[in-house]
């Protein structure tokens, strides 16, 4: 890997992170800040807690630094079997308004990446400098050009990709360095260590940033 790794979390809105991760009186409106302050990247899952408007994405560019990175899912692609102008422009917007805060697209291809490759070549093609990540497409089976998204346990040790997502549930400190060493070995030039548990995801991501520190990853 020839950029340092991100590490984040699936989304910063959950209920169980108030009281523990965020102070139990501070508003939600305030949270992004707060988690910034803490983590450097953050995946915005395609759902209506972190649903994307282009109003949205202003407050948030407004809460975090300029060397804070998004990731954002794109809802599944399979919604649109033909390459649809609308949501190449939707996708082009948002693009825009995140600016050199995001990272990548993330796409979910699990259920029919034939009928979705249409309107995800079209994005990959225009907005240029974005990888787009394609999540449940086998690492040894990504078209060129794309990024991947895997499990911790999946082989992503055989992406050839410009950016590779690894979605991690542990908070097992040796787990957690296995991974991470793991992605310093990538053929890719970036990536992101993305935990998804929703109740200590946080937790388990900063242990990760420092292990990270350690490896110099």
């Amino acid at each position: 890997m020839q950029h340092p790794l991100r590490v984040g979390t699936r989304g910063w809105r959950h209920k169980a992170w108030q009281g523990t991760f965020y102070d139990v009186d501070l508003p939600q409106e305030w949270q992004l800040s707060w988690y910034a302050n803490h983590l450097r990247s953050v995946l915005v899952p395609a759902d209506r807690l972190h649903a994307i408007s282009l109003d949205e994405i202003a407050v948030w560019i407004e809460d975090t630094d300029p060397d804070f990175r998004f990731i954002v899912e794109i809802a599944s692609a399979s919604a649109y079997p033909e390459t649809d102008a609308k949501h190449v422009s939707s996708a082009k917007a948002v693009a825009k308004a995140f600016g050199d805060q995001l990272d990548a697209f993330v796409v979910d291809v699990k259920v029919d990446p034939i009928a979705e490759k249409t309107f995800l070549e079209q994005v990959r093609s225009e907005i240029s400098g974005v990888p787009v990540c394609l999540r449940g497409c086998p690492a040894q089976a990504l078209p060129a050009g794309f990024g991947g998204c895997f499990d911790s346990c999946e082989d992503a040790a055989s992406a050839d990709s410009p950016y590779t997502i690894v979605c991690h549930t542990d908070g097992d400190l040796v787990g957690m360095r296995t991974v991470i060493e793991t992605m310093q070995q990538l053929n890719t030039d970036s990536g992101a260590l993305i935990f998804t548990d929703p109740e200590r995801a946080f937790d388990h991501a900063v242990k990760a940033r420092t292990v990270a520190d350690l490896l110099d990853a």
